[in-house]
């Protein structure tokens, strides 16, 4: 059974992961809080929102990927998104904080969650998946390089933290489908150019004010891992 085929999992499952997901959330609040994170000219600013609501947030986001994925591959394939959402609620909170995305995360997260998938490809038998997933994180990985050369030239925001970032989804949506990457990249510029523009035009921003992208590129994986994009192979 892949995981395009797999029905909801059962109620009481999700209800036990969006538990685990809440302690989690604690766990990173607690961390967070600190600001350690922060460079010596970036302290003393208020934090970017309530620590408390990484609690409800990482259970939420815990749930919908247990009830997405269940049980298939015996745990695997969950265990690697669930990686990832950890990750990525971590990378938020900074880069909405910085505008920085702190390879001390990103870099250590792509062997894990390699490894991560590597087992679930063997536990599912899928050895396309893995495939797409290597394909999908040089893609995007290449894409947003290219991007960030470019905003280095335009002297715009666009930094290597985000081109790391992409490569991850690139990693974890690729997984999915082929078409998982392209999802999320749409996705991410559609939405985050939705945000700026929103900003501009209510007088919140200037046209040439920092946007964090990183936040946006998880939203666009968070859209592609929940839309039913099937595998084509």
């Amino acid at each position: 059974m892949t995981w395009a085929q797999a029905p909801g999992a059962p109620m009481w499952f999700v209800a036990v992961v969006a538990l685990l997901g809440a302690v989690v959330g604690r766990l990173l609040a607690t961390r967070l809080a600190t600001a350690g994170y922060r460079l010596d000219d970036e302290a003393g600013r208020p934090l970017p929102f309530a620590p408390g609501l990484l609690v409800p947030l990482t259970g939420l986001v815990w749930a919908v990927l247990g009830w997405r994925f269940g049980t298939v591959a015996h745990g695997t394939v969950l265990a690697a998104y669930l990686t990832f959402a950890t990750v990525g609620m971590a990378l938020l909170w900074v880069d909405v904080d910085v505008h920085r995305l702190p390879t001390g995360l990103t870099r250590p997260a792509l062997p894990v969650l390699a490894v991560q998938l590597t087992l679930a490809s063997a536990a599912s038998g899928d050895g396309a998946a893995l495939v797409r997933a290597v394909a999908g994180a040089v893609a995007l990985w290449l894409l947003h390089l290219a991007l960030a050369l470019l905003a280095a030239l335009l002297r715009s925001g666009f930094g290597r933290g985000d081109v790391s970032l992409a490569g991850l989804v690139g990693l974890m949506t690729g997984y999915l489908a082929w078409w998982g990457p392209v999802v999320a990249t749409y996705a991410a510029f559609l939405l985050g150019g939705a945000w700026a523009g929103g900003r501009v035009l209510l007088r919140r921003a200037g046209r040439r004010d920092a946007v964090a992208f990183g936040p946006w590129l998880l939203v666009g994986a968070a859209v592609a891992l929940l839309v039913e994009v099937r595998p084509l192979l």
